[in-house]
């Protein structure tokens, strides 16, 4: 069989059976039946620290908007007083 190539990945793509992160549902390393308190805590405190980055990437994008609109109203009062200087 001839070798493809993957036209972004640019290199051979793999075979399915060479993929990692495939995973046989009767080989499982996690036993997620009787999750202890200690998993069920960091779980928690995960889902809390992703809600903080959530909402301080919000906050940054807000300001962003902000700061983005400040210097189109700037760049636009340049562009106004750099016209009167030419006419």
């Amino acid at each position: 069989m001839e070798e493809e190539e993957h036209e972004v990945y640019g290199g051979e793509i793999p075979d399915e059976g060479d993929m990692e992160g495939d995973m046989d549902p009767n080989n499982t390393d996690i036993d997620m039946s009787n999750p202890d308190d200690d998993a069920v805590k960091e779980l928690d405190e995960m889902k809390k620290r992703l809600k903080e980055m959530e909402e301080e990437a919000a906050a940054l994008r807000e300001m962003q908007a902000k700061v983005e609109k400040e210097m189109g109203a700037v760049q636009g009062l340049l562009f106004q007083s750099s016209l009167l200087r030419v006419s």
